[in-house]
């Protein structure tokens, strides 16, 4: 994928249910399964697809989206054929009830795309977790001599929708109409990703500037007569991680071994920034089962089904189960978690109990101490 360049915007502007994990980041850095961030993932499928040139559109919170990209050495994106930029943004904005792509975040941007040779874009959400290779997508899309391809996941009848699904309708492989929160349901709902022509994305610019409809899918199934707009299967697995029900989702399931197996054993991998760290120290009284650990952490407890991050403690005597801890926790002595989530630096005195549910799990911002 030589002559296409990448773009990484976020499609689901800041949902409230997750403003509690949110006040020092963007969904983008949202600290992910004990040692990642939601965007290694897409930057990793990027670059696994030898895309060589990637945009990253920022929000409002731009310290920890540069704070952990940095130059993108680790994602090989610091060379001199290869680059990441770290483009201004806003956030996307919210039509009624769905979330949609801000085409002005793309419209102020629009040099880093004229200034390239590359023929196609590559647009995707940062809050996908999957391992996804464009490669085939690519192949789909310079086969058909499409303006636009969607990539869509066929889902299973037990798929729960969302309110923000859009779905697509199919003649062969052409899509013949895009419907949004659920007014009507297919079995492809489109996975947040797409790839377009650039002179197409230009042209669209343009006409948005115009008339000032900002919303790329709207402007696409509003066109979809004149534009050559084709599909491309996700055959994976992939979980979009717009609110915290799908974020507390998204964790357990690396604890399923096949999901694992998929996202961080295969080919193609998910790279993140490297930290220097020395191993966890499992103290003779700890117990773990079934639970991913980071680096730096000290257990003298019991953890079960949960995922811990770097640098976290976890006292004598104290029982995680099910839960989300992220890093520098400091859990006292005799202390018991069920169904929780924890931001950075939160700290829990001994003896403490808190005991939520899968359906809504008790949620602790930055630095609380109980």
């Amino acid at each position: 994928m030589k002559k296409a360049i990448g773009i990484i915007l976020n499609v689901d502007g800041d949902n409230s249910d997750l403003n509690e994990l949110l006040q020092h980041c963007s969904i983008s850095t949202l600290p992910f399964g004990g040692r990642y961030r939601m965007i290694d993932f897409t930057l990793s499928n990027m670059v696994n697809s030898g895309i060589s040139h990637v945009g990253v559109v920022g929000s409002h919170k731009y310290s920890s989206l540069i704070d952990h990209l940095g130059t993108g050495k680790e994602w090989s994106l610091s060379r001199k054929t290869q680059d990441l930029s770290i483009l201004a943004g806003s956030s996307s904005v919210r039509f009624g009830n769905l979330m949609k792509i801000n085409l002005r975040d793309l419209y102020n941007n629009r040099a880093f795309l004229q200034h390239s040779s590359d023929e196609d874009v590559v647009i995707s959400a940062p809050n996908l977790v999957t391992s996804f290779s464009f490669n085939a997508s690519y192949k789909i899309h310079k086969t058909n001599n499409s303006d636009v391809t969607l990539i869509f996941k066929k889902v299973q009848p037990s798929f729960t929708f969302e309110n923000n699904d859009v779905f697509l309708e199919f003649d062969k492989y052409r899509i013949t109409n895009i419907h949004y929160q659920k007014e009507k349901m297919t079995d492809h709902c489109y996975a947040d990703m797409m790839i377009i022509k650039k002179s197409v994305l230009l042209d669209l610019m343009e006409l948005g500037e115009r008339t000032g409809e900002w919303d790329l899918m709207d402007m696409i199934k509003s066109n979809l007569d004149t534009l050559r707009v084709y599909g491309a299967p996700h055959s994976g697995y992939i979980n979009r991680v717009h609110d915290l029900a799908k974020y507390y989702e998204a964790n357990m399931d690396l604890l399923e071994f096949d999901i694992m197996k998929e996202l961080f054993l295969s080919e193609n991998s998910i790279h993140t920034k490297i930290k220097d760290n020395h191993p966890t120290l499992y103290q003779n009284e700890a117990v773990v089962r079934n639970s991913i650990v980071g680096s730096g952490c000290e257990v003298e407890g019991k953890i079960y089904h949960s995922v811990l991050f770097r640098d976290s403690k976890i006292g004598y005597g104290s029982e995680i189960s099910n839960s989300i801890i992220m890093q520098k926790a400091e859990i006292g002595n005799n202390v018991k978690l069920n169904y929780v989530i924890f931001d950075k630096d939160v700290k829990i005195r001994d003896n403490a109990s808190l005991v939520g549910t899968k359906d809504n799990p008790i949620v602790l911002s930055k630095g609380m101490v109980i």
